[in-house]
């Protein structure tokens, strides 16, 4: 990684925007030895009143009464990011689901984003902005692995979407807030840091039933932030697996995944169809060259690589449209064999 002044880059895409490290214009994926933490669970928590917490309670009886599978916990909130000339530094915080549903996820938010500017000249500054974790997962034979969501999930139930959920602070703190013994020997900020990073190796684990040891290492593309719902943020993975498509179709098919009823179909899109998103994106290659190139022929509208990619798109969720994105920017995703 270069030495010279580092920024981030902010570019928006439709219901997904974009967070990318760069240094001297070129965007790199960072590995885990460039990432850094503040954790202050107090001072980077949203800020709230007692009109929104009856709002929070009244969203939050409604969604469960209405899906008995939710439950509330404890999340880490991201408050906000910074570059250091060599490190990403993440703002964390806590906050938890039910808080999500409130602000985030509530047809009002645009009402709390717009009193947060003006109250705190910060637009984020009541939204709960749960941390979410995402792996793009490539196989040895060069194939993108993306799950169908269950219809039971509280958020884009039977979208397409990449393995994926939250790092959890009860992993690593007990109720008083103290860390938990085999975490005592760390710092908080470390400890916070090995739960963030880990937590997306962990979710490909549950949700595909893989072995941990078949993800190789993983690197961090940026950050996606879903527009539609108040700019919810998540920290975007990538990671090759040392492993076939068809071992992680066999081996999903199986349902022995410790979440194997939060999806209920795995695709493995191949590296034919991967070659034609820089082109259906083509308007979104904000940095030049960073999507790299697709042949200029017109393709058939019948040949399956193109309906491939456009089902992919159309049916994605926000998070992984963007992880695309940032995957694309990083020339990690795979477009010939």
């Amino acid at each position: 990684m270069n030495k010279c002044t580092a920024m981030l880059t902010r570019a928006s895409f439709g219901n997904v925007d974009i967070l990318v490290p760069t240094w001297a214009s070129v965007s790199a994926a960072i590995s885990r030895s460039y990432l850094g933490a503040k954790f202050e669970s107090e001072n980077f928590a949203r800020k709230t009143s007692k009109h929104i917490e009856d709002e929070i309670d009244a969203i939050w009886k409604n969604k469960c009464a209405k899906n008995d599978r939710l439950y509330n916990a404890s999340k880490f909130r991201l408050a906000g990011c910074e570059m250091t000339q060599r490190n990403l530094v993440l703002r964390l915080g806590l906050t938890c689901y039910k808080d999500l549903c409130g602000t985030n996820l509530s047809e009002n938010f645009p009402l709390l984003q717009a009193k947060g500017a003006n109250d705190f000249s910060n637009k984020q500054a009541y939204m709960s902005d749960v941390l979410g974790v995402g792996l793009i997962a490539v196989t040895s034979d060069a194939c993108l692995v993306v799950t169908r969501r269950a219809q039971w999930t509280g958020e884009y139930p039977g979208a397409l979407d990449r393995p994926g959920g939250h790092p959890e602070p009860n992993n690593i703190f007990l109720p008083d807030g103290s860390l938990k013994p085999d975490y005592c020997h760390f710092k908080p900020e470390e400890a916070v840091l090995q739960e963030v990073w880990g937590s997306a190796r962990q979710e490909a684990v549950d949700e595909l039933g893989i072995s941990e040891a078949n993800i190789g290492e993983v690197s961090l593309m940026g950050v996606a932030l879903n527009t539609e719902a108040g700019d919810r943020p998540s920290l975007e993975f990538f990671a090759k697996l040392d492993v076939s498509s068809e071992h992680v179709t066999e081996t999903y098919r199986l349902g022995v995944q410790a979440e194997a009823e939060e999806s209920c179909s795995v695709h493995l899109l191949r590296p034919q169809t991967l070659a034609l998103l820089p082109r259906l994106l083509q308007p979104h290659s904000f940095i030049e060259g960073a999507a790299g190139s697709t042949d200029d022929k017109d393709e058939p509208e019948e040949d399956i690589h193109i309906q491939e990619a456009r089902w992919l798109l159309q049916e994605a969720t926000p998070a992984l449209k963007g992880a695309l994105l940032l995957a694309l920017n990083t020339r990690l995703l795979p477009l010939s064999l």
